[in-house]
């Protein structure tokens, strides 16, 4: 199931009147709609819907709580109302800490937060068409910091979006993960570790790791995590994976080149590699 993140970019500028609020809800809503025949679930938001304005001092509850407001509009938001926009001590938040985002709009750069989620979460996002600026269905999102990159996002304003080339190509990549398999022999592949202690333990672990066909290299060796109980440390978008001897005192641990093209094969090759390989699970 796929979730969509809310883009609170969109709030801005607010709604003029009551009719202009009933417009962006009716609209969202229908988006929403087209947006489950693609096999999406429910939306995630921020804040709370008491928080989110549609007008300066006028939220989507005020809205819900309308007697003038359709009793379906009202339920519908209700149920598809998500929180929070990232899970706690989850790898996605980790990365959002390390990381700023920011897309250009009318030349400023602006603060990203629903647009980060929906790239660290590899989905689309959702809002309101309040400017001709959210007709777009494909924005740049800026990344500056540990992963430092520019990423191309999907956020949807309309129904229409959902039969644009753009979006039928991210569904069809992301419809099913292919992993490919690395075609060096595992006994070419590139052992490189720090001369540390622990290093004998490291290197025997990594002549077995380089066997996965998924692993191309082992890119080094990581400072010590002692207090660290995930066998999977951190999953990057390029293949990168740092993973922890979590059973070693010292919690030893390497930073592992797959052949993942991009977060989502990652995560499965991840996946893949901590049941194949982490002790604890044995």
């Amino acid at each position: 199931m796929m979730e969509l993140i809310f883009n609170e970019l969109s709030i801005q500028p607010f709604a003029n009147n009551f009719t202009d609020c009933y417009l962006r809800i009716e609209q969202f809503i229908k988006t929403y709609k087209t947006a489950e025949l693609h096999g999406f679930k429910r939306v995630r938001f921020q804040q709370a819907l008491d928080q989110i304005m549609l007008q300066s001092n006028y939220s989507i509850m005020d809205f819900i709580n309308e007697s003038r407001a359709k009793r379906t509009f009202a339920d519908i938001m209700l149920s598809i109302y998500r929180y929070p926009f990232i899970n706690d001590d989850s790898e996605e938040e980790n990365r959002y800490k390390q990381n700023n985002f920011y897309i250009l709009k009318d030349g400023n750069k602006l603060s990203a937060y629903g647009l980060a989620v929906v790239y660290l979460y590899q989905t689309i996002g959702i809002g309101f068409c309040s400017e001709p600026f959210w007709n777009n269905i494909l924005f740049s999102l800026q990344i500056e910091g540990v992963e430092n990159r520019t990423e191309s996002i999907l956020s949807v304003s309309y129904p229409k979006h959902f039969t644009e080339q753009v979006f039928l190509e991210w569904k069809k990549q992301r419809a099913e993960i292919q992993l490919i398999e690395s075609d060096i022999p595992f006994s070419n592949k590139s052992i490189s570790l720090r001369n540390d202690h622990g290093k004998d333990v490291l290197l025997q672990f990594a002549k077995r790791l380089v066997k996965s066909p998924y692993v191309i290299k082992i890119v080094n060796s990581l400072p010590h995590n002692p207090s660290t109980n995930h066998f999977i440390r951190k999953i990057k978008p390029d293949g990168l994976i740092e993973i922890v001897l979590t059973n070693t005192d010292r919690g030893l641990g390497l930073v592992v080149k797959t052949t993942g093209r991009h977060y989502k094969e990652t995560e499965k090759i991840a996946e893949i590699l901590q049941q194949e390989f982490d002790i604890k699970r044995k």
